[in-house]
């Protein structure tokens, strides 16, 4: 099978005697002539040449500029540049914009053929007496990139190592060795998995091979470290492989950040959480003590009172003489029934006394009738019934929770039908909450609580100190819900 070659060069004389010297081997043929770069670009798409020869000084277009939109308009093709000049600038401007081959025109007699055959073996090509200088310049690029990356690697403000394939370090710069408080020859061959525990060492022996393997471009890992005077050190390790020609032995570039002060602060940060938790937890069982005590004296005082006053009335009704008086006397218990009503509702939700008395459960079938009546929902609640050991600070938190939950399904999830589900799984206790509506309105990119109000985000703090959580559905809509896991006390 014959190489299919468009001939592209403003000067007629010169692309017949380019033909006469392609043509007069066999398995090459010029399928195509054209005298600019237009012309050159139409036949391109046209004759679908496996090889463009192409020379700089085209009217229209400039040979570099013609070489780069023909293989851009048509990928699988090779071009071979012609040119009177031995500037190394256009060699390289060319060799930039695609071309395989550059050869001078005042060699092409000896030397077209040989380069025709090269590029189409997918070899580049370039005029002998052009080698020398390229090359020069090649090796010039190479140390003056050499050059600056000893600068940064020396003088760079986070370790940085070079790696060999099995990751062994090749050669490590000056910050990495303040940091481990090794030598460069102590870190020579050492690998970093043998700085830190061997816990974390097959996590990382696993990254590395994937990289390896070419199965990851890279990766990261923040590990602890020990340096050679037995402290610890926190880094930021992230490696990836070397782009470009480097030692055959430098296979990747390892770069470590010490976050040893980050690490520090996010230490005391978690601990100022957790403290703060444990206040908001206090603060609420405070707050519920207090409740509790109101009710308490409302219903010992407030509404004994009540009730003895309504004994009262009854008994002074029946020894008055006026009728005008009983009227007034009927009218007065009837207000006093209704403060008795209202005290007793308003008892019973400040501190529930069945979440004392009957437990978690009933106080929870006792929300769900209230909230039924008031607002029209059919709550369903159901539960295993198991043994679920917990002390007045979990009931608590859960039977706020679930409050929270439903005064938001009436609120935002306009839903007509509501389940409570309540269950054990080993030492965990589970209570979600689901509707029928839209969802809860808590699904979303913004923090939990931000479009609810303080409570949930309080509950969801004070669950997390008790080592427990709330738990959203991924989706919201119908069926989706939240629930809240809390590990059981024994």
């Amino acid at each position: 099978m014959s190489t299919r070659i468009l001939l592209a060069d403003e000067n007629q004389i010169a692309r017949e005697g380019l033909r006469a010297l392609v043509e007069r081997e066999p398995d090459l043929e010029v399928v195509a002539e054209a005298n600019n770069g237009q012309t050159a670009l139409r036949l391109v798409g046209e004759m679908a040449p496996d090889l463009v020869i192409a020379d700089l000084g085209l009217p229209d277009l400039t040979g570099a500029e013609a070489i780069r939109q023909m293989l851009a308009a048509s990928p699988g093709i090779k071009a071979l540049a012609l040119s009177i000049y031995a500037d190394r600038r256009f060699v390289v401007n060319v060799l930039k914009a695609g071309a395989a081959g550059y050869l001078l025109k005042d060699r092409a007699f000896e030397e077209l053929v040989v380069a025709i055959r090269a590029v189409v073996a997918n070899r580049s090509y370039i005029s002998p007496g052009l080698s020398e200088i390229v090359a020069q310049d090649y090796l010039e690029a190479l140390r003056e990139g050499e050059a600056r990356f000893r600068t940064i690697f020396e003088g760079a403000s986070i370790g940085i190592a070079l790696v060999g394939r099995e990751g062994h370090v090749v050669e490590s710069n000056p910050t990495l060795q303040k940091m481990l408080g090794y030598t460069q020859e102590d870190l020579l061959n050492r690998v970093f998995t043998d700085f830190i525990k061997p816990e974390n060492a097959e996590r990382c022996n696993i990254l590395f091979k994937e990289l390896v393997e070419g199965k990851r471009e890279s990766y990261q890992v923040e590990k602890p470290y020990t340096r050679k005077d037995g402290r610890e050190v926190w880094g930021r390790l992230s490696v990836s492989p070397f782009r470009g020609t480097r030692e055959k032995d430098q296979f990747a570039v390892a770069m470590v950040e010490d976050i040893t002060h980050q690490k520090q602060a996010e230490g005391e940060v978690r601990i100022y959480q957790d403290k703060l938790r444990s206040v908001a937890s206090e603060l609420s069982l405070t707050e519920e003590r207090e409740r509790r005590r109101l009710a308490t004296e409302m219903h010992d005082h407030v509404g004994q009172i009540l009730a003895l006053a309504q004994i009262k009335l009854g008994a002074l009704k029946e020894s008055a003489s006026s009728t005008n008086l009983a009227g007034a006397m009927d009218e007065v218990r009837r207000l006093i029934e209704q403060t008795i009503r209202f005290t007793r509702a308003l008892t019973f939700e400040m501190s529930p006394p069945i979440l004392y008395d009957l437990g978690l459960e009933a106080a929870i079938d006792w929300l769900a009738e209230l909230m039924q009546e008031q607002h029209g929902i059919r709550i369903e609640v159901q539960t295993d019934r198991s043994p679920k050991p917990m002390d007045d600070e979990l009931r608590i938190l859960l039977f706020q929770g679930v409050r929270e939950l439903l005064v938001s399904v009436v609120k935002q999830a306009k839903a007509s039908r509501v389940g409570v589900f309540i269950k054990r799984e080993g030492t965990t206790m589970r209570v979600r909450v689901e509707g029928d509506g839209v969802g809860l309105g808590l699904t979303s990119d913004t923090p939990l609580g931000s479009r609810n109000g303080l409570g949930l985000f309080s509950i969801q703090e004070r669950l997390r100190c008790l080592g427990g959580d709330l738990e959203e559905d991924a989706e919201p809509g119908p069926g989706s819900g939240i629930t809240l896991v809390v590990p059981l006390k024994y």
